[in-house]
């Protein structure tokens, strides 16, 4: 056995294994590990289109071994809390534009949109109201504190002078905001709806054919979506809701909210992907606003895209991703990122590994040649009375050298030793002979 791992090939290899696999080590371990089975998205109330289309999510993870934990908040704006705080455990969120603070590129990337949330204002008013200075001192709904349409909403009435002293705002949804306007306890409702969910579309139906309410066609919508961050003009066309009924009877111009996936920096990338996935899967379908396929889609945004989700707007699936498993493909990614360049690292020493083998070999029979030449010095002493010991001493080399067994490549040196080992012997043979023909010469003399 030690025979068999002392050979130059074992030695070298077994090295050489051993730094590859200490390399790959440190690759899996410590450059980029593997992505947790468990993320946590911020999704607004329970209920909501952003409750809604996490859990559409959740169930598309799932499919890939990935849970995706769910926390309801208040709305957009406590969803962007929870992600700026790490020890909330809140890795991804759904939000929308225009609510950051610059502070946030340090900690947050954007996936992209995923979805544009019509603003439809219902009034109760004589007169038509087109613009938002008209609600001067009226009684409003804007949503419930920390959402989004709140904070949007407050932007734009400071922006077109439509707050003052006299205006109420109260703090209502969606349905609530329908009933009290019905009831006349206040004068303007403002709520997003999808449209797409049924409730959401019947809660608009039901305020479009109501006879005391009117739908606000935004005049300024163009304008005012250039103003504030965060809102985008859209068209609500005639007979969007209900064709056969003509519902609504005319075309209106609305605002919409733009919504997108936000996600902290230190999220795994192929989590990154897989939200991106599933957000392609979730909303890719056309909608009431939205074409096939416009969503997700890498919007100008205050925040940067994160690099996964540049790579991915750009060219798609890579080739792992297309034939293999989420956690094969995650596992290869990392093989072609990190192993390879440490593997081209590595070629100097798996370069210098045939030098190593040489020499190892060259070792062994270098110092068979040092210890023959160190008794051919001894030869040329003329010592007889040693010749016993040279002979052992040959007798060992000639012994080591027929157990020798090395590479086809050194053949020749193997060569050149066994010509030595034979100049050696016929040296001490030379020796020997003229040891006998001096001890018969002397014997003669000694019989004259």
């Amino acid at each position: 056995m030690w025979r068999m791992f002392s050979k130059p090939s074992v030695v070298v290899l077994t090295t050489w294994v051993v730094i590859v696999l200490a390399a790959l080590f440190l690759a899996y371990r410590l450059i980029d590990p593997l992505p947790p089975r468990r993320v946590a998205i911020a999704a607004g109330p329970p209920g909501s289109g952003y409750d809604n289309f996490a859990r559409q999510y959740a169930r598309i993870l799932a499919r890939h071994g990935v849970e995706l934990v769910i926390r309801n908040s208040a709305g957009a704006v406590e969803d962007l809390e929870l992600l700026r705080d790490g020890s909330s455990g809140v890795q991804a969120g759904l939000t929308t534009f225009g609510i950051t603070e610059p502070s946030d590129d340090d900690k947050l990337y954007s996936l992209g949109g995923v979805f544009d949330a019509p603003i439809f204002i219902f009034y109760r008013s004589r007169e038509p109201i087109t613009q938002f200075a008209q609600m001067r001192g009226k009684r409003l709904s804007l949503g419930k504190p920390g959402t989004a349409l709140r904070s949007l909403m407050v932007q734009v009435m400071d922006a077109t002078g439509a707050s003052g002293v006299s205006t109420v705002v109260l703090d209502l949804d969606a349905s609530e905001m329908i009933e009290a306007l019905l009831a006349g306890t206040i004068d303007v409702a403002i709520f997003p709806s999808q449209l797409e969910d049924r409730l959401d579309a019947e809660l608009v139906e039901r305020a479009l054919g109501t006879t005391d309410l009117r739908l606000m066609n935004v005049a300024q919508a163009e304008a005012i979506a250039k103003t504030v961050p965060g809102l985008k003009h859209v068209i609500l066309w005639r007979g969007l809701i209900s064709l056969s009924r003509d519902v609504p009877s005319s075309d209106f111009d609305l605002l919409a909210s733009r919504n997108r996936m936000l996600v902290r920096k230190d999220l795994h990338p192929a989590l990154q992907y897989l939200l991106l996935e599933a957000m392609r899967e979730a909303h890719a379908a056309p909608g009431p606003f939205s074409r096939l396929g416009e969503f997700p889609a890498p919007q100008p945004s205050d925040l940067a895209l994160s690099p996964t989700a540049e790579a991915f707007y750009r060219s798609g699936q890579t080739f792992w991703q297309r034939y293999t498993s989420f956690w094969l493909a995650s596992l290869l990614n990392r093989m072609v990122f990190f192993v390879i360049p440490i593997l081209v690292a590595l070629i100097p020493v798996i370069g210098f590994a045939p030098r190593v083998y040489r020499w190892l070999y060259l070792r062994r029979i270098n110092q068979l040649h040092w210890s023959l030449g160190q008794l051919e010095q001894e030869l040329s002493q003329h010592d007889n009375s040693r010749f016993g010991d040279y002979e052992r001493h040959i007798a060992e080399v000639e012994s080591v050298l027929q157990s020798l067994k090395v590479a086809r490549p050194f053949e020749v040196d193997l060569h050149r030793l066994r010509v030595h080992l034979r100049v050696v012997q016929e040296e001490l043979s030379r020796m020997r002979v003229g040891e006998a023909a001096s001890a018969d010469a002397l014997s003669g003399k000694a019989v004259d």
